[in-house]
């Protein structure tokens, strides 16, 4: 079976999205800072109404520059996220077979695969507070 991945790039970061993961994607714009954030949450995304939290997907504090781009993604349980991404290139369609699962430590697993020859890894929408990226 082949599933629809969007290609992802941010610093020296590579993931890839699953279409089905992916809500929105929205250009940068000015994100609300609350009293005790950290875990590289850059701010909350006023979003129709909806309070996102919004992570820098290179794990640092780029600058908020208006080229980048947010990713609004839905969480497994039901919330959604924001990702703060320099470029999302492209819509690939890999098969099952090309997403190995690795262990990355700490009893851990991800997903990986060589796409053009660079290392992706599948992003986990519930994951992106956890490693603030």
């Amino acid at each position: 079976m082949s599933r629809p991945l969007v290609r992802v790039h941010t610093g020296g970061q590579r993931w890839l999205v699953r279409v089905e993961d992916l809500q929105e994607v929205v250009p940068m714009m000015a994100l609300t800072r609350v009293a005790g954030q950290g875990g590289g949450c850059r701010g909350l995304l006023n979003l129709r109404g909806e309070l996102v939290p919004v992570f820098e997907g290179n794990g640092g504090e780029a600058p908020l520059a208006s080229t980048r781009l947010i990713l609004v993604l839905r969480e497994r349980a039901g919330g959604r996220v924001g990702l703060i991404v320099d470029e999302a290139r492209d819509v690939l369609f890999l098969s099952d077979a090309e997403l190995s699962a690795r262990p990355v430590g700490g009893g851990r697993m991800c997903h990986v695969a060589l796409v053009d020859g660079a290392l992706f890894t599948l992003l986990e929408p519930d994951e992106v507070a956890a490693h603030g990226a």
